[in-house]
């Protein structure tokens, strides 16, 4: 065969005769047309029409063939995919119908006779290409039958299960993907990898209807006393204008909590909600939050946009709060009293009454080693009483006899067990040098909190500008030889103090201003020159004399925190209050809950929920000993109690590559708060509990919008080179697809002669020729 462009000649030996039948054709018209009288136009035109007819049927003696490529039947991969989820359900505004039954329409037959045979245009699909059915929602599903959806699922994950089909059919030849949904997914087209062309059919219509959706929420927790939990809730109103709406905080006993209602005056209006909770109970709880408009029922396009379930966690038992002190004094009077009701503030004391003195045996009896301050208390433990070389402490508030039964903690089990430490009118040669390591030890990688008050023997007053402790505090000594200000001064927040919750009493500022009006003048305070680079200056002390001098200072050291109080005589403030809820205990409390607040735990409890809600929910536990080292060689088992009540246990696994760290898969199979458990045992049989909680809601991002998102299908179909195909001409594209480019084509020849357009030309040229003769009366 002889090959020219797209044309191929079947009988090549006949190409000589088709000049020569085209001259003789044209030597025959110019004699037949040299005697009419007519137009030469006219009479030229006539000729050429006859003169293309006979050189087509002159050309048709070569058998010419059209050559070409078309689909190959059967061959190609066509998938089809059918949004199976809960956002189906919604009512669409233009029909009065749930959005499945537009689906359900385009799935069954139009046949009622055979109601359970399948569509046309899925018919004409199958007939041309081998079709893969899916239904949609956290992943793709195969199905053998689209006719029987039940639209429950919880979320559609439109993205990942397009990504599945791409990756399932990467090395077949799949030649599009048609996909039947509402454009509603948890994930956007930037997730979308390389794909075949994908093909959107949207289901329902973008029209503004009455709805009332909460897009937001969010749970803020402050270790302060006036609010101590805060949610904020997002509302969008739509179609809602002249209308009130209804909000309410509901606790897990069902109990309404607060209520907040708002009037909507716009069609398109936003709110943001707050409430505020105070849990009767520590730990984790679920509150719920309920909203409502009211119109008639069935007035708004869903409901199930309209509450949401929220993780309160209150925290686990009391912080614990070490206060060394170098005598008995009013600070920790006051202190004690101000944390005495405090659930959450546990106070141990440990308070010397005595310093250690130089030991001379002319001082006791005969063979007498104890302070003779104890003589005769305990006469059966005459060996375990302070000696003279030894500092005389009272212990208050202890758990164990033994607890600091030796002083102030020498190693990290010790001082590890509480979360912040108070010195007080101490002197710094009262700490060893590997005290002093451990307390910085004690911040920067326990996490703790250390506190230092202003009283006689603390500061540079101690020592402490001569040794290294003075790497931890915030604030430079002073190099004046007496740091310390006599005369009186008055308390004063800076800027940076105002934008400190911990410090702050009163919402209204003018309340504040008021309270810090009444505060008496302090006569004791230990002056030091400036703040460290990167502490918080939060509170000044202004004299007569209109100097000042820092009076709080704070700042971050390693994981921890450290905060100066250089005014020594706080107590002065109670003495002048006359009030049943004093203002210095309320500091005192906001100072120790902000302190604790982020201080590391032993044992934590993370729970890592990942976007797409069907791969499951991540359980951690980093686990420490009690020298907070990081432990692998643990025992950790969970106990899971689902929204029904239900437990399941489970066993968490060390992570090789992450010391300390134990995590295992959990996959929620209902929607609802989830509580999780954790018993951490340690190689010698101690127990440990922690409890943390989460919410398993993927209906969330199910229902965050109630239209369909037609621009995130027309990405869709941008990206992969598909175009958006309207349900009214489905069948009408499908088939269209024989005339696309697709993964597998076959060779197809076409004799030309057998071409309709080929004989209707030839036929045209002659009837053209013969009515032109006619029109001029020629024969």
């Amino acid at each position: 065969m002889i090959s020219l462009a797209e044309i191929q000649f079947g009988a090549p030996d006949w190409s000589l005769f088709v000049p020569v039948a085209i001259i003789t054709g044209l030597g025959l018209l110019v004699y037949a047309y040299r005697s009419l009288t007519v137009q030469r136009a006219l009479s030229g035109g006539a000729a050429g029409l006859k003169l293309l007819a006979i050189a087509i049927l002159a050309i048709t003696l070569t058998e010419p063939l059209w050559s070409g490529t078309r689909m190959a039947p059967g061959t190609n991969l066509f998938a089809v995919l059918v949004d199976d989820s809960q956002s189906l359900a919604i009512q669409d505004p233009k029909t009065g119908k749930p959005r499945s039954e537009q689906l359900k329409q385009l799935l069954a037959s139009a046949d009622e006779q055979q109601p359970e045979a399948q569509a046309r245009w899925l018919i004409d699909l199958e007939q041309n290409f081998s079709v893969r059915k899916y239904s949609l929602d956290s992943h793709a599903h195969a199905r053998s039958d689209l006719t029987h959806l039940k639209f429950e699922g919880t979320s559609s994950n439109l993205v990942t299960s397009l990504n599945e089909l791409n990756q399932r059919y990467q090395k077949l030849p799949l030649a599009g993907i048609l996909v039947l949904t509402d454009g509603i997914s948890v994930n956007d087209t930037s997730q979308l990898k390389s794909s075949v062309p994908i093909y959107p059919v949207p289901i329902g219509h973008v029209a503004r209807s009455t709805d009332l959706a909460i897009t937001n929420t969010s749970v803020s927790y402050s270790p302060f006393e006036d609010a101590p939990i805060r949610i904020l809730a997002d509302l969008s109103a739509t179609e809602c204008q002249q209308k009130q709406l209804t909000a309410q905080l509901i606790d897990p006993a069902g109990k309404v909590v607060e209520t907040i209602t708002r009037e909507v005056s716009q069609p398109e209006q936003q709110f943001q909600l707050r409430f505020q909770v105070k849990p009767e109970e520590t730990g984790v709880a679920f509150y719920r939050i309920k909203t409502s408009v009211n119109i008639p029922e069935g007035g708004e396009l869903t409901l199930a946009n309209n509450q949401r379930t929220l993780k309160v966690d209150r925290g686990r038992k009391a912080h614990r709060v070490l206060y060394v002190s170098g005598r008995p004094n009013w600070e920790f009077k006051f202190l004690r009293r101000a944390i005495h009701e405090d659930e959450h503030i546990q106070l141990v004391g440990l308070i010397r009454i005595a310093q250690k003195e130089t030991k001379f045996d002319f001082r006791s009896r005969d063979g007498e080693e104890g302070n003779a301050l104890y003589r005769g208390f305990d006469a059966k433990n005459e060996k375990d009483l302070e000696r003279y070389d030894q500092p005389v402490f009272v212990r208050i508030n202890t758990q164990s006899p033994n607890e600091l039964k030796d002083g102030f903690p020498k190693t990290e089990a010790e001082l590890f067990q509480y979360e912040t430490v108070i010195i007080d009118d101490l002197e710094a040669a009262f700490f060893t040098h590997d005290q002093i390591e451990l307390l910085t030890r004690f911040v920067s990688e326990r996490g703790g909190g250390l506190v230092m008050l202003g009283g006689q023997e603390s500061f540079q007053q101690g020592g402490y500008d001569k040794t290294d402790f003075k790497r931890l505090l915030p604030v430079y000594f002073s190099h004046a030889p007496n740091p310390q200000i006599s005369s009186d001064v008055l308390f004063q927040l800076t800027r940076d103090g105002w934008l400190q919750p911990w410090l702050r009493h009163h919402k209204q500022e003018q309340d504040e201003q008021k309270r810090l009006a009444e505060m008496p003048a302090f006569k004791t305070i230990n002056r030091v020159d400036t703040t460290k680079p990167g502490a918080i200056l939060a509170a000044e002390a202004k004299s007569t004399s209109r100097s000042s001098t820092p009076a709080i200072a704070s700042q971050r050291y390693g994981l921890g925190r450290v905060t100066a109080v250089m005014i020594g005589d706080l107590w002065r403030w109670r003495l002048q209050e006359d009030s049943p809820d004093p203002q210095l205990y309320k500091a005192w409390r906001q100072l120790l809950r902000w302190m604790t607040t982020d201080v590391l735990e032993p044992v934590s409890l993370q729970v890592v929920e990942s976007e797409d809600a069907s791969s499951g929910t991540k359980i951690k536990i980093l686990v420490r000993d009690p020298e907070f080292q990081k432990r692998s060689d643990y025992q950790v088992a969970l106990k899971i109690t689902t929204p029904d009540k239900e437990t399941l246990e489970l066993t968490a696994e060390p992570l090789a590559d992450q010391p300390g760290e134990y995590q295992t898969l959990y996959l929620p199979q209902q929607s609802g708060g989830f509580t999780a458990t954790a018993t951490v045992t340690a190689p010698n049989g101690k127990t440990q509990t922690v409890t943390s909680g989460w919410v398993h809601a993927p209906e969330i991002k199910e229902f965050r919008s109630a239209q369909p998102d037609l621009a995130l299908l027309e990405q869709l179909a941008h990206d992969s080179q598909g175009e958006v195909v309207p349900a009214t001409k489905l069948r009408q594209f499908v088939n269209s697809l024989d005339q696309r480019k697709l993964p597998v084509m076959e060779e197809a020849v076409t004799p030309l002669w057998h071409h309709p357009g080929v004989l209707l030309l030839v036929l045209g040229c002659l009837f053209g020729e013969w009515s032109l003769r006619r029109w001029k009366g020629l024969p």
